[in-house]
């Protein structure tokens, strides 16, 4: 977030000297104000799939405390542990005696 920040801020203070720079009043002043800013912007995504091999940090809520605790895991890993724990809640709620028979 504070690094999409600082981006913008730099993308603006390269743009503002352009804006600052005064205009002469001669016929050819109206087309250079509409001429486009050669600066190009990029989101810092990269197109075609995440690396599998790519460490990846995130907060997870642990019960019976309130602070959250932050692991650090690479990508391929986290998404194993998300298959298994779906297969035992899965599991879990299918197993339930209280069930409703009819839905």
């Amino acid at each position: 977030m504070i690094g999409a920040i600082f981006s913008a801020a730099a993308l603006l203070l390269q743009a503002a000297p352009e804006a600052a720079t005064p205009t002469s009043t001669t016929p050819s002043a109206p087309a250079a104000a509409h001429a486009v800013s050669p600066v190009t912007v990029t989101s810092g995504r990269q197109s075609g799939a995440p690396d599998p091999a790519e460490m990846i940090c995130h907060k997870e809520s642990v019960i019976g405390s309130l602070f959250p605790k932050e692991v650090c895991a690479r990508r391929d890993e986290i998404a194993e542990r998300r298959r298994i724990d779906q297969a035992t809640t899965r599991n879990a709620q299918a197993q339930r005696p209280w069930k409703d028979p009819g839905g």
